[in-house]
């Protein structure tokens, strides 16, 4: 069985390198790489320059592979079937998932050495950026604290506060990389209006026993993001620390409160990693959602013709896109943010009812597949934990691969091969 997967596999990878748009979609993925990396200013500053290359890559190199892969995966029996070549392998002791599993292998192994070589490319650039600054500058301290790491994102949780004080628990991760020294919090405001005047806040951070373990005072914006450096020293890894904030009366025209943002948390970025590795594991989470669409697309291929495949494949992706604003936001519980109180609230009618149970099915089924989001995580030096990555893999290629492979083998069991016209 392996043998013939492999074979198959093998062939199919073959097919893939003599494909002249692969192979163009591949000069277009290098050619995107370099221009990005020739053209893109940023915002003047290293770091800046580097999120962004960051960030446009990681989105082009997912586009330009998605492609790639749904092409090939809509092709790889389709083209077989309507050329009467697929019946020189059925009718060999080739069963119907072992063709199944052989086209996908080889798919998802060019897919892989594209995303490899991307891989390569942005690991350079990241050597680049990091040679061409000064350790001890600004742009170095920069590139070096907030983009070529690896920063566990811990939401801290609201807890009861005190009079005149607001307080939050954080949970630090079981790794902190003393390198870099710095932990990040980030926090926002409610702002009515624009250009308001700084405000003078106090924090503090606590340790599980209620010692004061670094304390500081300092002006923060009431509009945009606000960021303060915490030294690491101040953290142990799997703790439980407090988070304390107060305002500082002021006799100027500063606010004298102030509103924390209810769609943006009060996050800690706190460093566990370097680049590499989390370079590494964002590239197996593209890999992830890239074997997907392989399957997605060798599915496809087994019940439709290469173009009605093909446009079946891409309408479904799009659809999947489109859902998350769509059935996620007429949702059931959406409601009742909007329900007044006081009103008598009205029993949903029949179209209704049948309306927000299919949004909760489908968000079942697509919220899965939208959960694992690669984009701006690396550019931000967020850590894309091993955990996400064993779970997407199982998810996405093991549960969802496994049911796509049952629905082709199914169709292929069904549907006449070469027979004469």
């Amino acid at each position: 069985m392996r043998n013939r997967i492999l074979g198959i596999a093998g062939l199919t990878m073959r097919q893939a390198v003599r494909s002249r748009f692969v192979l163009c979609l591949f000069v277009l993925m290098l050619s995107l790489l370099v221009g990005f990396a020739l053209t893109i200013k940023g915002d003047g500053t290293a770091a800046g320059r580097l999120q962004m290359l960051l960030s446009y890559a990681i989105g082009a190199v997912g586009v330009v592979l998605g492609m790639a892969v749904l092409w090939l995966a809509c092709g790889s029996v389709s083209t077989e079937i309507e050329n009467r070549r697929l019946h020189l392998v059925l009718v060999k002791p080739v069963r119907n998932v072992e063709l199944w599993i052989g086209k996908w292998l080889g798919i998802v192994t060019v897919a892989m050495l594209m995303l490899a070589v991307a891989g390569v490319f942005l690991a350079v650039a990241g050597q680049v950026a990091l040679h061409r600054t000064v350790p001890g500058s600004a742009d170095g301290r920069a590139v070096r604290q907030q983009v070529l790491l690896a920063r566990h994102l811990a939401e801290a949780v609201r807890i009861p506060d005190v009079p005149g004080e607001a307080r939050w628990h954080v949970d630090c991760p079981a790794v902190i990389s003393a390198s870099p020294a710095v932990a990040t919090l980030q926090y926002r405001f409610v702002s009515p209006l624009r250009d308001l005047p700084a405000v003078h806040v106090h924090w503090e951070v606590v340790g599980p026993d209620g010692a004061q373990r670094f304390a500081v005072d300092r002006q923060a914006n009431m509009d945009g993001v606000n960021q303060l450096d915490v030294p690491v020293a101040h953290l142990r890894a799997g703790e439980r620390v407090t988070l304390s904030f107060r305002v500082h009366p002021s006799e100027s025209e500063s606010p004298q409160y102030v509103t924390f943002h209810p769609d943006h948390p009060v996050e800690m970025l706190i460093p566990t990693g370097g680049f590499r590795a989390n370079l590494v594991r964002t590239l197996l989470l593209m890999f992830c959602r890239i074997a997907l669409l392989a399957a997605l697309g060798v599915t496809v291929g087994t019940v439709f013709t290469f173009p009605v495949a093909v446009f079946v494949a891409v309408s479904m992706v799009v659809v999947t896109l489109f859902t998350q604003f769509v059935v996620f936001s007429s949702a059931p519980e959406r409601r009742s943010e909007h329900h007044h109180h006081g009103e008598e609230e009205e029993m949903p009618g029949w179209v209704e009812w049948t309306g927000d149970h299919l949004a909760i099915g489908i968000r079942f089924v697509v919220a899965p597949v939208l959960r694992y989001q690669v984009r701006g995580r690396l550019a931000a030096g967020v850590s894309v934990p091993w955990a996400e990555v064993h779970e997407a893999a199982g998810i996405l290629i093991f549960v969802y691969g496994g049911a796509l492979c049952a629905l082709a083998c199914g169709a292929l069991r069904r549907r006449e091969i070469a027979l004469p016209v």
